[in-house]
């Protein structure tokens, strides 16, 4: 009889490890679309040096090619930006991610250091049926400072 204790205690704990190791996996998995999604938003927009409607369709054309999480939910939008000069770009997308347009310029600075960068999210998402959309984690990231030097 001890002996079929000491095996069940082996299984749950060898049950234990693996669904720790599945959701490593699985979390890795997840990051490692969010942050290519992020990536190449970023490289659209400074591709195009700024965001305009030609970069937001190759955006969700692309998007669509790799199956990112469609915006089913109407009313979702993104978050305000929470730093001063922030403004959100993309209020109109078939898809969860959002633009933010910064200005570094200020009254009285100088033309040649300031201009206009853009902030990424992209969103990590766990498609768990029980708790679906209550684990959404951001991924972050900037594109370059695009300068506007008159002459």
């Amino acid at each position: 009889m001890k002996e079929a204790i000491a095996n069940a205690g082996v299984f749950n704990l060898m049950t234990v490890f693996i669904i720790i190791l599945l959701a490593f996996f699985v979390g890795s998995l997840s990051y490692s679309k969010a942050f290519k999604v992020k990536n190449n938003i970023v490289d659209e927009i400074e591709k195009d040096q700024g965001y305009e409607t030609a970069t937001q369709d190759n955006i969700e054309k692309w998007l669509g090619q790799i199956g990112y999480r469609v915006n089913n939910d109407n009313g979702w939008k993104c978050p305000d930006a929470t730093e001063a000069g922030g403004e959100r770009i993309n209020n109109t997308s078939n898809y969860q991610y959002c633009v933010y347009r910064f200005d570094t310029c200020s009254k009285g600075s100088d033309k040649a250091k300031c201009g206009t960068y853009y902030r990424v999210i992209a969103y990590m998402y766990f498609d768990v049926p029980i708790i679906n959309d209550l684990i959404k984690i951001p991924v972050m990231g900037e594109t370059v400072t695009f300068n506007e030097i008159n002459s």
